[in-house]
């Protein structure tokens, strides 16, 4: 059969700490896919900013071409206005090369004859954009070249209906990027991202921002259209996406966990308090059954010794006294167990109330065994007492001294088989007057010593724990009875070995 206990932990277990543990674990193994979704929305939205810097730059070449094609201004003209271009070349039935400045003969003709090899070269691509624009299409081709930062393209225009002229553009690349794509960067960067342009991957030659090396972590890049050995790099400012995805996951989890570790503490904290109020109740009926069975034990012995005696089946009177001497007894028995119940209740409802006057605690204890005298002889005890020669006088109330004392005695003589002797010891010790009540029984296992102080908690172990009969508050009461006097209780043991209750009053 499962214990209540054991079966209130199994239901929370399956109420609330599996269904959070299985919706953490669900969430976690989402959350790379979730991350993945957004990874891959932020880079759709980089690379759409990478592609309007490529179509810009690409719109800038058709629009050279189409002030070419139109003849709105001249080539010199169109030379001087655009910082990077170097030359024009019109290839139709000559040669014919455009330049910026006036260059020597002999460079010029270096020149002239560097770009007719590279035409020649590059003649199959000259011939498809001749092919496009006869059908109606113009398209700008970037074509190899042996001039080193220089980029050389290609478009063809329209002659006449049967023939087409080619015209080559030689630009000076780092030029290009600074003069004409630099503002449309500065414009599409603002304060969000950084975006630079690297040379053969590496080598940065243009930026929208100063950024130190440590800030650098450019890892989205394209190429430019136009300059096959140029690449644009973004990065957002401040915390790059991958920094973003990883804190957004760290976040989560770390969140998750919290949740799980709430909702654990939680479940254990209302499974601590149900089983302790299970194990509560327990004890309170085993309490009263306990007490049932003590009270009806005395109650017992002076009905049958009353209802003897009032037969008048007693012949001498020498047994009539040693029957009122069973029923005196059992009646100061009954009562001592009657007035331990009722002062553990006001203790339990904080109406005991405590009369402190000066005592000798030495004379004190030789008054409760001198009364008690009649119990030891009875049950065959030796009582030991070792009083310390000066022991000041401290505040204390009587009463409650004497039911303590008098609870440490009864537990040492109830749980004593073999060994019947009760030792008391008074000394000073620091700053307390320390009276230790020890007893030859079976003793305390480590396991329940911290819980002897608890109300109705009886130790079970062994059978000489079983046979005896308690109510499981002594102790309990002990405990409040120092705790008012600002003085503690402390316990030694060995189980099989007896226990030592050791009472500290403080002396100030």
């Amino acid at each position: 059969m499962i214990k209540p206990g054991l079966k209130i932990g199994i239901v929370l277990t399956l109420i609330l700490v599996l269904p959070s543990l299985f919706f953490s674990a669900y969430e976690i193994s989402n959350l790379s896919k979730n991350e993945a979704v957004i990874d891959s929305i932020y880079t759709g939205q980089l690379e759409s900013v990478l592609f309007s810097l490529n179509q810009y730059s690409d719109d800038v070449l058709s629009g050279w071409a189409n002030r070419l094609e139109r003849e709105t201004e001249d080539i010199n003209t169109l030379l001087l206005k655009n910082y990077s271009i170097d030359a024009v070349g019109i290839r139709d039935d000559d040669f014919k090369l455009f330049t910026k400045e006036k260059i020597p003969e002999d460079s010029l003709a270096n020149l002239i004859s560097t770009l007719e090899l590279d035409f020649a070269a590059n003649l199959n691509k000259i011939e498809l954009l001749q092919r496009y624009v006869k059908s109606g299409y113009r398209k700008i081709e970037a074509l190899p070249n042996s001039l080193a930062g220089k980029s050389l393209f290609a478009f063809a225009l329209q002659k006449d209906s049967l023939s087409a002229k080619t015209v080559l553009l030689l630009v000076d690349t780092d030029k290009f990027i600074s003069e004409n794509m630099g503002p449309k960067i500065q414009s599409v960067a603002q304060e969000r991202f950084y975006i630079s342009v690297f040379k053969n991957e590496t080598e940065e030659v243009y930026a929208n921002q100063i950024q130190s090396d440590e800030d650098k972590n450019i890892t989205q890049k394209k190429d430019i259209w136009l300059f096959p050995a140029y690449q644009l790099g973004i990065q957002m400012r401040g915390n790059t996406i991958e920094d973003l995805v990883r804190e957004r996951t760290r976040t989560n989890i770390v969140l998750l966990v919290v949740m799980d570790l709430i909702l654990l503490l939680a479940a254990w904290f209302v499974y601590k308090n149900i089983r302790k109020q299970i194990r509560l109740n327990q004890m309170k009926t085993e309490f009263i059954s306990n007490v049932s069975h003590e009270i009806r034990t005395p109650l017992a012995l002076i009905n049958m010794y009353s209802e003897t005696l009032e037969m008048g089946r007693i012949p001498t009177e020498e047994k009539k006294m040693e029957y009122y001497k069973v029923i005196n007894t059992e009646a100061n028995r009954l009562s001592r167990m009657v007035n331990k119940i009722l002062n553990f209740s006001r203790i339990e409802r904080g109406k005991r109330e405590y009369h402190f006057t000066n005592t000798n605690l030495n004379a004190e204890i030789e008054n409760i065994l001198a009364n008690y005298q009649d119990h030891f002889d009875q049950n065959g005890f030796e009582i030991e007492l070792q009083l310390a020669d000066q022991v000041p006088d401290i505040k204390l109330d009587k009463e409650a001294v004497a039911e303590a004392i008098i609870n440490l005695i009864d537990n040492g003589m109830k749980y004593s088989a073999d060994i019947k002797k009760i030792e008391l010891i008074t000394y000073l010790d620091a700053d307390f007057v320390r009276v230790d009540v020890k007893d030859y029984g079976i003793g305390i296992e480590k396991k329940d010593q911290p819980m002897v102080f608890d109300k109705f908690y009886r130790v079970t172990t062994g059978n000489l724990a079983h046979k005896a009969k308690g109510s499981g508050i002594g102790l309990s009461i002990v405990k409040h009875i120092m705790e008012a006097h600002h003085g503690k209780v402390e316990l030694t043991s060995e189980f099989g070995k007896g226990s030592c209750f050791s009472l500290l009053f403080p002396v100030k």
